[in-house]
């Protein structure tokens, strides 16, 4: 497979969104939220968007505290640690006030464990007025529309769902090293629902036969009746009785 980026119309909409972020007019509030289920290509686009923008990326954990997560921030923007939180907020906010750069915060449902990590964040926003963009699973917008205080900062909500065809075709074309049928990406679009993620592996297994068989090309016929994913077993419910 090719290392390279798909622009399918969810990428291409949230450059966009971070693109205006950034260049958004004077008292327009700057924070964004991306947000689907997994296997949507978030986490993907945003490492892109990140590395063409020259922004500041972290990735919560379940373990993280307050001063993990701004030890984390000051570590990306070529700082350090430090033993006071007030001390790395004001570095952080230096920072990103003299060199405004996009900041994304990945996994961001961790955040909500602790409010003050919450609160810490909207400090740094409202201190530094650099675009914040959070990424998190389905259930994070109705959990910051809960949050008013944050919510009415956000003004960029972008929910990734699954790709059509035509994006099928795009992730094909740019990704594989083989060429795929239309009968055959039909298929593969189908039965992965329009989960971009699940595309992909499909794909690699394609390619992966492709050559091992010498084709240029490959469509439905030429696939038959392999697998397409690598599915966890299914078990039953019913917990079998010892010697049966």
């Amino acid at each position: 497979m090719k290392h390279q980026m798909a622009m399918t119309k969810n990428m291409r909409r949230f450059l966009n969104v971070v693109d205006e972020l950034m260049n958004r007019p004077p008292g327009t509030e700057g924070m964004g939220l991306l947000w689907g289920k997994p296997g949507q290509g978030k986490s993907t686009s945003v490492a892109y968007a990140c590395n063409a923008m020259d922004g500041v990326f972290v990735r919560a954990i379940g373990s993280w505290t307050v001063t993990s997560m701004l030890g984390e921030i000051s570590v990306e923007l070529g700082g350090k640690r430090q033993l006071r939180r007030a001390d790395m907020i004001h570095y952080i906010v230096e920072q990103l006030a003299a060199n405004p750069r996009p900041v994304f915060i990945d996994e961001a449902d961790y955040l909500f464990q602790q409010v003050q990590m919450i609160d810490s964040l909207r400090d740094i926003y409202d201190l530094s007025r650099a675009p914040v963009i959070l990424i998190g699973m389905e259930d994070i917008a109705r959990t910051l529309q809960n949050n008013g205080r944050f919510a009415r900062r956000i003004t960029q909500w972008v929910e990734f769902e699954g790709i059509d065809l035509a994006d099928a075709r795009i992730v094909a074309d740019t990704c594989c090293e083989v060429g795929i049928d239309d009968d055959l990406l039909r298929y593969i679009h189908d039965e992965s629902s329009g989960n971009i993620g699940r595309q992909i592996v499909a794909l690699t297994k394609v390619e992966r036969m492709a050559k091992a068989s010498g084709l240029a090309s490959v469509g439905r016929d030429d696939w038959g009746d392999r697998t397409l994913f690598y599915d966890q077993p299914v078990f039953s419910s019913r917990k079998s009785k010892r010697g049966e």
